[in-house]
């Protein structure tokens, strides 16, 4: 009666471990061109991406790909897209970020989450992946350590920052 309990327990195990296996691996198949409908959409690494604004539709494939976490930088009511991200089992941050009026405060706040969430996935957006690209390359050399060469090639990818964003971006650097 043992050896059958354990071998009933052995097969469950190794059935579930192939279900993550394949989970994981479907995952890891994910290219830019899955995104390509995105706007502005930009991978950073395995665990950071940015993008312009997502239709409410497009969050399954963020959930898809294994995002935990959706930062929003877009300043105003927020309510149907959060509803959307949370319904889906992720977590849903707005940090509103004036187009005009970039602050430190709006960055660390960032950075609070971005520290918080750790090595989680995280889906950071705004309307044209200006904000989002910028608030990303800033996280990158402040936080993790990141060349400013390396990251600045992800930046520029997406667009080349205004007088008034550059200024931002000197303000956190220096």
């Amino acid at each position: 009666m043992n050896i059958i309990k354990i071998l009933f327990f052995s097969i469950t195990i190794m059935l579930a471990s192939q279900t993550v296996i394949a989970k994981e691996s479907d995952k890891a198949n994910y290219k830019d061109s899955d995104f390509k409908t995105l706007t502005n959409f930009h991978f950073v690494s395995e665990t950071l991406a940015s993008s312009g604004y997502l239709k409410m539709d497009e969050y399954q494939l963020i959930k898809h790909y294994g995002f935990k976490h959706v930062i929003n930088l877009i300043p105003g009511d927020q309510k149907e897209e959060r509803g959307v991200v949370e319904s889906l089992g992720l977590s849903y941050e707005q940090i509103p970020v004036d187009w005009s009026e970039p602050s430190l405060e709006n960055f660390e706040s960032f950075a609070k989450l971005m520290n918080r969430y750790g090595k989680d996935k995280v889906y950071v957006h705004c309307q044209a992946n200006y904000r989002a690209s910028t608030f990303v390359f800033l996280h990158r050399m402040t936080k993790l350590g990141v060349e400013e060469t390396e990251a600045k090639k992800d930046l520029l990818k997406i667009w080349t920052p205004s007088a008034t964003w550059q200024d931002f971006i000197d303000k956190v650097l220096f």
